[in-house]
């Protein structure tokens, strides 16, 4: 430490120090604009929050992809999601997964309860969609569906018919997958609010099942005639 009245060195001079604060403070606020602008104006801090803020502000349109059913019947998702004009609620998962995707599946089978019980299956449906094709064919969409106990007019699930699609169809729901040993994955788990005309208009938490049913039931009575 300099004794008292001595100079400072050049390199920390009165002019040196301002210069670097000035610099500190620019390098400092980059930073919190980056910060700012990922999270999606402070909003989010991590890219699935982020998704849901931005399709709770601006419902994304679904893009269409061919997928298949458990019985190998082919036809757009879009295609798919027009019948019977109803609100789904959708989930992602692989038939082989043996952790979050069972919890998925049990909040599910609470929702087509609660459906089937109501007489709501004309107005909200529930639909799995497979992001794992090469593995998931119709016959392992129909095992699943006897795992879950799955009742057609109320849950389905399908599959994609060409692989390529996979990572814009996850791209356009929020979901992350990373590849796990044994051919397993890790991914997030949510419930996506999806309307008839093929809208991803809500992506809400797993815990969230009450809530998805109220906004889908909802949506469905706006949209009727």
């Amino acid at each position: 430490m300099a004794a008292a009245g001595t100079p400072l060195p050049a390199n920390l001079s009165a002019d040196g120090l301002l210069h670097t604060f000035a610099a500190s403070l620019l390098v400092l606020a980059a930073g919190l604009w980056a910060l700012f602008d990922a999270t999606g104006g402070g909003t989010a801090y991590t890219t699935e929050t982020q998704r849901r803020s931005e399709v709770a502000r601006a419902a994304v349109p679904v893009p269409d992809f061919a997928v298949v059913d458990a019985l190998g019947r082919t036809g757009s998702l879009r295609e798919w999601l027009a019948q019977g004009d109803r609100v789904w609620i959708v989930d992602f998962v692989y038939t082989r997964c043996a952790t979050v995707c069972l919890s998925l599946g049990t909040v599910f089978q609470q929702l087509q309860a609660q459906l089937a019980a109501q007489g709501l299956q004309n107005q909200v449906g529930l639909l799995s969609i497979s992001f794992d094709p090469e593995q998931d064919r119709p016959p392992a969409l129909a095992d699943y569906e006897k795992r879950m106990r799955m009742q057609p007019g109320v849950w389905q699930a399908v599959s994609l018919v060409n692989p390529e699609d996979r990572r814009r169809l996850l791209d356009t729901f929020g979901i992350m997958v990373v590849p796990a040993p044994l051919g397993e994955f890790e991914h997030n788990a949510a419930l996506h609010i999806v309307t008839a005309d093929g809208q991803l208009v809500r992506i809400l938490g797993l815990e969230d099942g009450p809530r998805a049913m109220a906004l889908a039931r909802e949506l469905a009575n706006a949209s009727a005639p």
